[in-house]
């Protein structure tokens, strides 16, 4: 049961006694008072080897209470499956989405659901004393469902590499092993910093592409964005005003990308032949269309480091293949 509710039936229960005693209605503020020390007491301070009792803030701002590390988790999200999984912890998991592949002992776990479709009543049906979930993909009611179930539900929402590596500690916080969660996030952080390319001489304009038909690219404040950025490319549509823009023609001569990366997934195929014969845009000239996968690229989880590496190994290649400075 959730703390706050603990307490609101513990408040009530002082008032009908304090009514049914015919107490005067003056001791009521006072056993009030009284009640909410002892609610402090319930989540003491953490001590030095045991985290728990432990309360932590997730994105929403909603403070999530755990009185023990929790046995049974349930992940709403191929991305936090991920991380229960880099952290050593996959025997707590009972249940997780039908998109949560990799590792690929994943695929194998009890499913509940999908992302934007999570089932309420299986997630129940598992008993879990934790929910792992995502403000992004996951929807609102379902995650005050389970909340209103009594179920603790904590929800991330990583923008950028480092969000990822907080998630990375916080999850290990979460499971009982907040050192091991820190390491993985240092480890992280460490493969991140090898592969970027800070103040590189020569920075070729990439193109990263989500769908070829129609064509739409990944534009500024996106995952795919920071990808290129740290491997010192230009978001060749990083000038759009939505996060992911609609490409016209006109929109891909003027974007004029040296490097394409396309986002393999299920229902992204290769150019169309109508679209590749644009041989003013430098990519579609020089052959220069890479394919990535696509769940390292779109999945805020730990191979959002792999995609780093691999985007800045492609963008190595092309100016080891280009004469410096031929465009900026």
């Amino acid at each position: 049961m959730k703390a706050s509710s603990i307490h609101r039936g513990s408040r009530d229960r002082i008032r009908r006694t304090v009514l049914a005693l015919r107490l005067p209605l003056v001791l009521l503020p006072l056993l009030l008072a009284l009640f909410s020390l002892q609610s402090d007491a319930f989540y003491p301070v953490r001590s030095r080897t045991d985290p728990f009792p432990l309360a932590m803030k997730d994105a929403r701002g909603a403070v999530v209470r755990l009185p023990a590390a929790p046995r049974r988790v349930v992940s709403i999200a191929p991305s936090l499956t991920e991380i229960v999984f880099l952290l050593g912890k996959s025997s707590s998991l009972v249940g997780t989405t039908r998109y949560c592949n990799f590792p690929p002992a994943a695929a194998k776990l009890p499913k509940v659901g999908g992302i934007s479709d999570p089932d309420v009543e299986r997630i129940v049906a598992a008993s879990p004393d934790l929910v792992l979930c995502t403000t992004d993909g996951n929807p609102k009611d379902k995650v005050e469902a389970i909340e209103g179930l009594h179920i603790p539900a904590y929800c991330v929402a990583p923008q950028n590499l480092e969000g990822i590596f907080d998630t990375v500690e916080r999850v290990g916080a979460l499971l009982g092993v907040p050192a091991e969660g820190k390491r993985q996030a240092t480890l992280l952080r460490r493969r991140a910093g090898r592969a970027s390319r800070p103040g590189s001489r020569t920075s070729p304009r990439v193109l990263f592409v989500v769908s070829t038909s129609p064509v739409i690219a990944a534009g500024g404040g996106t995952f795919m964005d920071e990808l290129i950025r740290v491997s010192g490319g230009v978001n060749a549509a990083g000038g759009f005003a939505t996060r992911y823009p609609r490409l016209s023609t006109e929109d891909l001569l003027s974007a004029a990308p040296d490097l394409i990366l396309v986002a393999s997934m299920v229902g992204v195929d290769r150019f169309s032949p109508e679209v590749t014969r644009w041989k003013q845009v430098p990519a579609f000239r020089d052959g220069a269309v890479d394919y990535v996968d696509g769940d390292i690229v779109t999945r805020p989880g730990p191979r959002m480091v792999d995609a780093l590496e691999t985007v800045s190994r492609r963008l190595d290649r092309w100016r080891a293949a280009h004469t410096p400075g031929r465009r900026r």
